[in-house]
Order: C-alpha cells, then structure tokens, then sequence
C-alpha cells in the first residue's frame, strides 16, 4: 500500500461510519412520525364510534355479569321493584353470535347432540333479553296478516330489518284461526289448535285447545297471539304428557318459541329429514325446551317451513331447500315508541 492511500484510509472510514449513524436516525426519526400518524388517525376513529355510540367488533366481547343464559335465572332486583339487566350494554356491540343494545341482549347458537336424543339432531338458538316486549314481533307477506300470501323468510325479515327471526304460524293458509299480531286483532276466531299468547307486560301462556274462550283471551291484554301448536310443557315447565300420541309427533324439522320470565325468550330451529339430523319428535322438542329452562314453549310451523335467520343470513338448512310461508316472529332492535309497559317485572309498567 502506498502512504498516500494509508493517509486518506482512516478519515474515509470515519466519515462513512458518520453518514451511517445520521441516516439511521433519520430513517428513526420518519418510522416514529409515520407510527404518531397512525395513532392518531386510531384515535380519531374511536372517538367517532364513541360519539355514535357503536362499537364493531369482531371478537366476541368480554363476558358481561350476569352472562345471558339459557337457564332460569332472574336478573339481581333493585330495591324489589323493576328488574335490572347487567348484561346491557351503553352503546351497540355486534358480532358474529351477539348484539348487545341499552334495551336488547341477544346469543345465537349452533348446536349439535347425539346423545339426548336416539339420532343426531342439529339446532339453533337464540337465546333473547329484551327490556320491553314490542321489541318481539312479528311481520308477514301483507301487512293484513289475515290475507293469504306466501313469501321467503328472508325476504320478510329483511324487510323488517330483524335481528333474528324464525318461522310463525303460517296464519296465511288458514280462515279460521285466532290471529293478533303486534297488539292489533285481525282475526276473532277460534279454531281446534291450541293458542299461545304473549301479553304486554312480558308473560307467555299456552291455552290447551279444550279450554280456549275467546274474550277471556282478549282480556289477558295480548301483544302476540299465535294458533298453532300444540303447547309442548305443563304450567310447572315438565313436557305434556299427551304429545307421543299428537298427529304430529314423528321426526320432523321444528320451530319453536320458549319462555323462560318476562323479557326472556328464546327462538329454537331444529333441522330435520336430512343426514345429519333428522329432526325431533314433539316429546324430544318438548325436553328440548325444558333442559333451555324454559316454562313455556309453543310448536309452530316446521317441515320445510322452519328457517332460522340471524345477522342477514338462513344459518339453518331447511327440509328440501325450504318453502316459501306467510309469516315470521323476529327481534327488532328497538321498541315502538309508544310502547307502555316494561318487561322488568310482570306487570311493571311506564
């Protein structure tokens, strides 16, 4: 090596290793702007949703206290007055199987059991909090719901912009029913079903086919009267006896809606007449609904008619691809604005 290059080497060598240095604190320097950017767009946009009062997300949430349940517990009292609801949320969260609102706390289920039951049987469940009982409706092809019609279920409870939704009572095919639907009588008539009422302040009853009278009907004050059936548990929640010699008793699709206190329902499908599951017997649903928790739980149209929709989709297979019917029960988000009584506590009321 000659000297002149030894003399300039080192120099070279510094100056490089500098430039090095002051080139990795900028490159730092941008990286950590770019990330204080971010930040702040992050926050930004929860500021929104807060000020909307909306949350999205898409895992589920933390488990609130009281978690919504299928078994019958009553929410804690205060002061023995209106029931409180812990498991209401302030604002609106919404996921793949839970809506949480300030007035409705509903969980979709997907279940399967092959040990209950003598085949495998798949169901579905919404299990339902509402704070006022408007907030369980009920819509159908025509807004007389005494005219006949038929529809897809999906239709009519996108129309209705439902929550969750299952098949009703098929009103539509029939002239001689028993038909109030969201507190407005369309039909007087009683025929041989039996009838299933839910009443203003909460309450679900079951009135057996024998012992059906109709202004005493009118005088219970219901929000839904659905004639169907039958009826699938006695007044202490046991299953009817009577029901293994129902016409209708054989495995089939159901659809089914339980009760468990004012303010809690739930809405049940089972699938039926395919692989794997073929379908429930009346006494199987009946056990069903009881091992739910339920008190009280009514049998509606199912065969090919039971669908179950939940967040814009059919989640259950219906029986041949499903046929079109003239009726649905659903969740609405919010209750009617002139709505009077509070589902708290039987008989609360505004």
């Amino acid at each position: 090596m000659k000297p002149a290059e030894s003399k300039y080497r080192v120099p070279i060598i510094l100056l490089t290793a500098v430039m090095t240095v002051i080139l990795c604190l900028l490159g730092y320097a941008l990286a950590a702007r770019l990330r204080t950017g971010a930040s702040a767009g992050s926050i930004s946009s929860a500021e929104t949703a807060k000020q909307d009062n909306f949350v999205l997300r898409t895992a589920v949430p933390e488990t609130p206290s009281p978690a919504p349940t299928l078994t019958p517990v009553l929410a804690a009292s205060e002061d023995g007055d209106e029931l409180k609801a812990p498991f209401w949320s302030e604002g609106s969260i919404f996921t793949s199987d839970e809506y949480r609102s300030p007035t409705l706390s509903v969980r979709f289920s997907a279940c399967k059991d092959s040990k209950n039951f003598s085949r495998r049987v798949v169901y579905y469940v919404a299990d339902v909090y509402v704070s006022d009982v408007t907030q369980i409706r009920t819509a159908s092809v025509y807004e007389d719901f005494a005219k006949g019609g038929h529809g897809k279920v999906r239709r009519m409870a996108e129309k209705a912009n439902a929550l969750a939704a299952i098949s009703g009572d098929y009103c539509g095919c029939h002239n001689n029913t028993l038909i109030i639907r969201n507190g407005i009588v369309y039909r007087d008539k009683l025929s041989a079903e039996d009838v299933c009422l839910l009443l203003r302040n909460g309450e679900m009853e079951t009135i057996a086919r024998g012992k059906l009278n109709l202004q005493e009907i009118l005088d219970k004050d219901p929000w839904q009267a659905w004639q169907f059936g039958p009826g699938l548990l006695e007044s202490d929640g046991t299953p009817r006896k009577s029901l293994g010699s129902y016409s209708l008793n054989p495995k089939n699709p159901r659809s089914c809606i339980g009760y468990i206190e004012p303010g809690h329902y739930c809405f049940v499908v089972a699938d039926g007449r395919q692989k794997a599951s073929r379908g429930l017997t009346l006494t199987e649903l009946a056990k069903l609904m009881q091992s739910l928790g339920c008190k009280q739980a009514f049998n509606l149209d199912g065969g090919a008619s039971a669908h179950f929709y939940w967040n814009g989709k059919i989640r259950n297979n219906p029986s041949g691809g499903g046929r079109e019917i003239s009726d649905i029960i659903y969740v609405a988000k919010e209750s009617y604005p002139e709505a009077r009584f509070f589902c708290g506590k039987a008989g609360a009321s505004k």
